[in-house]
């Protein structure tokens, strides 16, 4: 009895902060005050009126779907190579594919600057869409490789036995196999780029910034509710996602049961 009330202690702790986000999101007057004098959805008028806002969401979205298809890509060719092949360096291959979830995010931001600037890809969105790509592959690679660990690689022996060609093999028998996988970390690709802030800051130019880069400028200069309902719908969007990828996920496992 007294762990359960421990946990439950601790998740008050954790979820407290935002639901007093969430509250102050409809605030009625222009400053934080908790509880609120009164209540009133303009802040989220004025998130969804103002043509910056907007800009930057779009933008933030748009880097997110490059970043969440490349790093999928790449992680999944990644994955696939370390659990299909033996070729020299494999363990340090592995190593530098997981670098970036160890290296502080800070010395990765100052390193990506001081490669693209040479090449004038700061401030583009080409060079965000690769920054934020190294950032994201780790989780994909890992994700798809502990799936691959867990399918039986005599499936794709026996669909090439029957004449299926190595790449027919792996898109009828592997990705059906890994798709909750795939899904996952794509998903967490996604959220990875789109939350993405220190890396952005520095390769961000004036006229390509990002959501939470906007939202960060913004708090250094006013702070008003507008900031707590962002916040807000951000958080209720990535639970909502969490929630999508989890009932995929038993479907998917259940799919494969029967």
């Amino acid at each position: 009895m007294w762990l359960k009330t421990i946990v439950a202690l601790i998740l008050s702790a954790l979820t407290a902060p935002i639901l007093i986000i969430f509250v102050m999101s409809f605030t009625s007057v222009s400053y934080f005050q908790f509880p609120p004098p009164g209540f009133s959805v303009k802040w989220y008028e004025a998130f969804f009126s103002d043509a910056s806002w907007m800009e930057s969401l779009f933008r933030s979205l748009q880097i997110s779907f490059f970043t969440m298809i490349l790093a999928i890509v790449i992680g999944t060719i990644a994955a696939n190579a370390v659990m299909r092949l033996d070729f020299p360096g494999k363990q340090f291959f592995m190593a530098l594919m997981v670098a970036p979830m160890i290296i502080p995010v800070i010395i990765l931001g100052i390193a990506l600057y001081r490669f693209f600037a040479p090449l004038q890809m700061t401030g583009t969105i080409t060079g965000m869409v690769l920054s934020h790509s190294i950032l994201s592959i780790p989780i994909v690679f890992v994700t798809v490789l502990a799936s691959l660990k867990g399918m039986d690689r005599n499936l794709e022996l026996a669909a090439m036995g029957l004449g299926s060609t190595p790449i027919e093999a792996f898109f009828k028998i592997t990705v059906p196999f890994i798709r909750p996988a795939l899904f996952s970390s794509a998903l967490f690709a996604f959220l990875i780029s789109f939350d993405e802030l220190v890396v952005t800051i520095f390769l961000a130019g004036p006229t390509t910034k990002t959501l939470p880069v906007k939202m960060w400028e913004d708090l250094r200069t006013q702070v008003n509710p507008t900031i707590a309902a962002i916040s807000s719908i951000l958080i209720i969007s990535i639970v909502t996602i969490y929630i999508l990828q989890v009932w995929l996920s038993e479907r998917a496992t259940k799919a494969k049961a029967q």
